[in-house]
C-alpha cells in the first residue's frame, strides 16, 4: 500500500524547496569566491571543480541541518553516496588551491577528528557558517571549504561500513 497523497504532496514539496536552497546557496558562495580570488576559476574547468565541490557541500550542509545529531539510516547513505561522487572534483580542487599564497591562507586539516557525529555535525556547520559569512575573505572561504570537503570524507568513511555490512547498527557511531 502507497503512502496517502498528502504525504507525498508534502515530500514532494520539501524536495523542491531543499533543491531550490542547494542552488541558491551553491551559486552565492561560487560567485562570492569567485569574485574574491581573482582569477583563481578563470577557465570554464576551474569553475566547474569549484561549482561541483561547493554543492556536494551545500547538500551535506542540508542534510547536517535537516536531520540533527541522528540522521535515518537512509539518508545518511544518500548523503555519503553524493558525497563519494564528488570526489574527484574535491581532490581537483585542492589541487588546484595547493599552491595559495599567504595572502589568500593556508589550510590544514585536522588529523585527529572525531568519529562522534554529533561534534563531526558541529564542526561541519561551523566551517559552513565561516564559508557562508559575508565579510569571509577569499582565504577564510578556500580554507572553510577545503576542512568542511576533509570533513565530508571523514562522515562518508565512516558511514561506510554500514553500506557494505547490513550487520552494523544504524548509530554505530553516534557514542
Amino acid at each position: 500500500m502507497g503512502k496517502p497523497p498528502h504525504i507525498e504532496t508534502l515530500r514532494n514539496e520539501k524536495l523542491r524547496e531543499d533543491v531550490a536552497y542547494v542552488k541558491e546557496k551553491t551559486q552565492e558562495i561560487e560567485n562570492r569566491i569567485v569574485a574574491a580570488t581573482e582569477g583563481l576559476f578563470g577557465s570554464a574547468k576551474e569553475r566547474e571543480l569549484l561549482h561541483i565541490s561547493i554543492r556536494v557541500s551545500c547538500e551535506f550542509q542540508k542534510f547536517l541541518l535537516d536531520f540533527g545529531d541522528s540522521p535515518p539510516q537512509d539518508e545518511a547513505e544518500y548523503v555519503a553516496d553524493t558525497i563519494r561522487s564528488g570526489l574527484d572534483w574535491f581532490y581537483l580542487l585542492a589541487f588546484h588551491c595547493h599552491g595559495l599564497r599567504d595572502d589568500l591562507a593556508t589550510w590544514r586539516f585536522n588529523r585527529q577528528v572525531t568519529s562522534n557525529f554529533p561534534k563531526l555535525r558541529k564542526t561541519c556547520l561551523r566551517y559552513f557558517e565561516i564559508l557562508c559569512r559575508p565579510s569571509a575573505t577569499a582565504g577564510e572561504m578556500l580554507t572553510s571549504l577545503l576542512a568542511f570537503v576533509h570533513l565530508e570524507l571523514v562522515y562518508m568513511a565512516q558511514v561506510f561500513p554500514s553500506v557494505v555490512d547490513s550487520n552494523l547498527k544504524a548509530n554505530q557511531w553516534q557514542t
